[in-house]
């Protein structure tokens, strides 16, 4: 992605380039980075503050990795694994998150993979996770400052993602939500001046 005086530019592998009015980075942060080829300074601020962990997701029916005590399942259920660990593992219980009525517990394991029985592994996923530091958290208060970035939303750009809450499907929904509430702010403002200038 390339922004140029009055569209933005993007260009996938093997294609020409197309243009556009604007567009909406709905991807991870250092993603966004990877792509857009003329990041401004404080978006390389903002967006580069946001960390990312690898982890290892598998899908499974091992109850073993749920509490002894069926009465002590919860839809989340930590592991204490050993000390200095720097992953957390923790296991979903889909069958409650989901409202599965199933004969097994269908169950996520995240960081624990080795503690799964192999014979009930039904699939097996990484994932990168946005990592919660202190400059991640001062980050996600700048959104609005970087979304349509430069006079106007000259900078044709919007970026949204979980990483501008807590991680979660829903919160990337939320924060695109938001990015279009700032396109929306930034383009009615483009389009008085436009009408007081005439």
């Amino acid at each position: 992605v390339r922004r140029c005086p009055g569209h933005v530019e993007l260009k996938a592998a093997g294609c020409a380039p197309e243009r556009y009015d604007h567009v909406f980075f709905a991807c991870h942060s250092d993603q966004a980075l990877r792509i857009l080829r003329d990041a401004m300074p404080l978006e390389r601020e903002v967006l580069g503050a946001i960390e990312y962990q690898k982890n290892e997701a598998v899908l499974h029916t091992d109850a073993a990795l749920m509490p002894r005590a069926r009465r002590a399942w919860a839809a989340w259920n930590y592991h204490i694994l050993e000390p200095g660990q720097d992953r957390a593992a923790l296991t979903y219980n889909m069958n409650i998150l989901q409202g599965l009525d199933a004969p097994v517990p269908f169950l996520v394991t995240l960081n624990n993979s080795d503690a799964i029985d192999p014979a009930q592994i039904i699939h097996r996923q990484q994932f990168s996770h946005p990592v919660f530091t202190a400059g991640a958290l001062a980050a996600q208060e700048k959104q609005r400052n970087i979304n349509g970035l430069g006079v106007h939303g000259a900078g044709r750009s919007w970026f949204c993602g979980a990483y501008w809450r807590y991680g979660f499907h829903e919160d990337g929904v939320v924060s695109a939500m938001q990015a279009l509430e700032h396109f929306h702010e930034r383009i009615g403002h483009e389009q008085r001046d436009i009408r007081r200038a005439s």
